[in-house]
């Protein structure tokens, strides 16, 4: 029997990044030499869909974009990475989000971002019937409302739900109250009285939880899973990285617990290399660190 392919419906931002490498930040002078420029994927999901596609993957992406030069370029990076982005909408007249992204020697990433046009409160044309052949939906979030009728279709189905929590606000908290697995930041948690406190109130809700430390690692009910330590070149992306990391694992039918650790060598990775691994350099990485 030929094994399936896992298949992740993500929905929610992309950015086209602009990313530069500094000697230093802030700088000293009006002019700053850039030791290297990369113009690269940026948004929660748009980042996501390519992990789940460059680790073997499926990946059905649903966002919006501008019918501009930015949105042209942002479409072609995402196909190229072997996305399917057929339900990436064009918005009449609008600009797509744009970002300038500076690297200091560290890996810290500094981020200065332009929205664009605001964006729609709902995209109208989220393909429902999608859900039926897929294995694990992934939103951020960016348009909640859409996000929310996105996952209760999935949850009818018995599918899981990931949602990337990093917004505070009472239409995303009810999109928290539909998902089956919840990933916050260390930012979300510090705004909702600590890590602990989240985690609590997820589990009141029935979703399962976990909050990302960055360079600390994981937290989730019970437990906590140390980062795997790495040479930095550049942390963007990264926790986006782990979601669309942990979301394919949930595709696989891993173990939550497992599914972190998956998830966090595949950021660390991300981290060091300075771009998202495939599943060789993942397996080979896991297997060094046994």
């Amino acid at each position: 029997m030929v094994p399936t392919v896992p298949r992740i419906l993500l929905f929610g931002r992309i950015v086209l990044d602009h990313r530069f490498w500094v000697e230093e930040f802030p700088p000293r002078t009006s002019r700053t030499l850039c030791e290297e420029y990369l113009e690269d994927l940026g948004g929660p999901a748009a980042v996501a869909s390519v992990t789940v596609a460059q680790l073997g993957g499926e990946a059905v992406f649903i966002g919006y974009r501008g019918d501009d030069p930015a949105g042209d370029r942002v479409e072609t990076l995402l196909r190229s990475r072997g996305v399917d982005s057929r339900y990436l909408a064009v918005i009449p007249g609008a600009r797509t989000p744009v970002a300038v992204v500076l690297i200091d020697p560290r890996g810290e990433r500094f981020i200065f971002r332009h929205d664009g046009s605001p964006p729609p409160q709902s995209i109208e044309a989220v393909p429902l019937h999608e859900l039926d052949r897929c294995d694990v939906v992934l939103v951020d979030s960016r348009w909640p409302k859409t996000a929310e009728a996105l996952a209760r279709g999935a949850r009818a189905r018995g599918l899981p739900v990931v949602l990337d929590f990093d917004v505070d606000t009472a239409e995303t908290w009810a999109v928290a109250a539909v998902a089956s697995h919840v990933i916050a930041d260390e930012e979300m948690a510090s705004r909702c009285g600590g890590v602990e406190a989240l985690l609590r109130q997820l589990a009141a809700f029935g979703a399962w939880g976990a909050v990302t430390l960055g360079s600390s690692g994981v937290a989730y009910m019970g437990g906590f899973l140390p980062a795997f330590r790495v040479r930095v070149r550049d942390t963007t992306g990264a926790g986006d990285v782990f979601h669309g990391a942990f979301a394919l694992a949930l595709a696989e039918h891993r173990a939550e617990v497992d599914a972190l650790h998956f998830a966090s060598a595949v950021a660390a990775l991300r981290c060091h290399l300075g771009r998202v691994p495939d599943r060789l350099e993942v397996t080979r990485f896991l297997r060094a660190r046994a």
